[in-house]
């Protein structure tokens, strides 16, 4: 799942170090987030289920303030994914144009 450069050459050194860097933060954010969400979709159940048996207007709004909320962490993980594919996209399209020119050399 992870994309890392393992063996830089000497002239690609820093661009590597920064990829890597950067790869490192946004599969720790997607971690945060994920678990983040596991936990607020544990307590969106829990409240679902207690407006259930309720069906009191306070749980409702209890269980509605709990779906916005995990909708807002489910756009921040699908932002943060769009990031990390951005990122790998512009690596890939580097790797291939660096083989084309190895190719036609």
């Amino acid at each position: 799942m992870i994309f890392l450069r393992k063996q830089p050459k000497a002239d690609d050194d820093r661009e590597t170090k920064q990829l890597n860097e950067n790869i490192q933060s946004i599969i720790k954010s997607i971690e945060e987030i994920s678990d983040e969400q596991r936990e607020m979709v544990k307590r969106f159940k829990l409240d679902m289920e207690i407006f259930a048996s309720e069906r009191s207007l306070e749980s409702c709004v209890q269980t509605l303030n709990l779906s916005m909320q995990l909708a807002n962490i489910r756009e921040q993980l699908v932002e943060t994914y769009k990031h990390y594919c951005l990122l790998l996209e512009h690596e890939l399209k580097k790797a291939l144009d660096k083989k084309s020119k190895n190719t036609e050399s």
